[in-house]
């Protein structure tokens, strides 16, 4: 607590991120090893931390969960269920393709989320934004070209559909102010638990080291991380907090492929540093031009 009140806001801004960031980075590695468990490790990916943000929730104030929580709203229930389908298609992407490609595609979410704003909510497409999509675009084209087995194909298609179900939450979190960010992923872990339920998840059938994994993943990866950095933001500038969450594209596979000796083709290589150029370039541009509007 010393050290965080030497810094200013903007250096707790970012070294809140950042350490989100790098607990985040260890989710692709503990979903690769609960191997072939998808709904099993979606019921308690879904349970654990909704759990985990209950409490959190109810210590800082548990007048939004008696007021929110208990009398849910159907956009509430509609922006949770967005997220439960994020976070189904990530696992089973992450568990039948690259680790690289997974996390390259499901980061373009920001660029999808900037066409259906201009379409639902009516906000100004830029020109620099038009010609990040397409290079993005063509980025993720590399990364499907490469992907020659049909289940490789399936995983890219599940981020991709990661991506898409992201950026419509985004644009119904931007809708509704990001009030109850902490309601939406409780409601939504909830979902997903049932979902998996339904789909045929055996809760107790992981063997005691995928139980650890799973707990591990469930328990600390998934909740902090997603506080952490949902506090960047209120220190940082968006672009900044943006910029920083691209470091999850370099450490996931990282950690991947210093685990599990997994290294990305060269196709998909290309295809993430075209995505991660574009993505960082137009964020850094964004950032600059605003000051001037």
């Amino acid at each position: 607590m010393m050290i965080l009140e030497k810094l200013d806001e903007r250096q707790r801004g970012r070294l809140y991120t950042l350490l989100g960031v790098i607990i985040l980075s260890f989710d692709s590695l503990l979903v690769r090893l609960v191997n072939g468990h998808e709904w099993t490790l979606l019921f308690w990916r879904g349970l654990l931390p909704a759990i985990v943000l209950f409490c959190v929730q109810w210590r800082q104030d548990r007048t939004v969960i008696t007021t929110h929580a208990l009398r849910p709203a159907l956009s509430t229930v509609l922006v949770a269920l967005l997220f439960s389908a994020s976070t189904i298609c990530f696992v089973f992407s992450i568990d039948s393709t690259e680790v690289t490609s997974t996390l390259v595609i499901a980061n373009t979410a920001p660029m999808f989320t900037a066409v259906l704003a201009f379409f639902w909510l009516g906000e100004r497409l830029d020109k620099a934004t038009i010609l990040a999509i397409f290079i993005a675009v063509g980025g993720i084209w590399l990364v499907f070209a490469d992907q020659a087995s049909p289940g490789a194909l399936k995983g890219d298609t599940f981020a991709l559909v990661t991506a898409v179900s992201m950026s419509v939450y985004l644009i119904m979190l931007r809708k509704t102010k990001a009030q109850y960010a902490n309601v939406f992923l409780i409601y939504s872990g909830c979902f997903t638990a049932i979902i998996s339920l339904l789909a045929g998840a055996h809760p107790f059938s992981l063997t005691f080291s995928e139980g650890i994994y799973t707990l591990l993943l469930c328990a600390g990866v998934v909740p902090f991380s997603l506080l952490l950095i949902s506090l960047g933001p209120k220190y940082l500038p968006a672009a900044e907090a943006s910029l920083i969450l691209l470091l999850e594209i370099l450490f996931g596979p990282l950690l991947v492929w210093w685990f599990l000796s997994e290294a990305p083709s060269k196709e998909v290589a290309m295809g993430a540093a075209i995505i991660v150029v574009t993505l960082a370039g137009h964020t850094l541009w964004m950032s600059r031009q605003r000051p001037k509007a």
